[in-house]
């Protein structure tokens, strides 16, 4: 499970993710770093308790991550608004990717359709 934490009322910092940071899946990473870039990218967060929607399909953003590797790595991002974080709780947070499919290459299937991350964790949000 990840955590994120943040303050009551705060809008910083990001919440920030890795699309793929999972190893197993490295040979489909340039594919997908390709396919994100003619994507939809929301953010959702639902309280854990009672799974009441609390940000439903909000814009977030594609963004690309500074590393100073040898490929280009994107990360998923949302930037908060003061009503996102006016109630503390406990909350599931999870992003909805829609690949557009407009993408064309000889020999290449590239993603399309629907990914939800995280995958296998669960992105678990406190407001204190």
């Amino acid at each position: 499970m990840q955590e994120f934490f943040i303050l009551k009322g705060s809008v910083n910092p990001l919440l920030e993710m890795e699309l793929i940071k999972d190893g197993r899946f490295s040979y489909r990473r340039s594919l997908i770093n390709d396919a994100i870039q003619d994507s939809e990218v929301t953010f959702s967060m639902a309280d854990e308790e009672t799974g009441l929607l609390k940000i439903s399909k909000a814009k977030a953003n594609i963004v690309l991550a500074n590393d100073m590797g040898c490929e280009e790595q994107y990360i998923l991002q949302y930037k908060w608004k003061p009503r996102d974080t006016a109630k503390d709780g406990i909350f599931k947070g999870w992003f909805d990717i829609k690949f557009n499919g407009n993408l064309t290459s000889e020999g290449v299937e590239y993603p399309e359709g629907n990914l939800r991350v995280p995958i296998e964790e669960q992105l678990r949000i406190v407001i204190k």
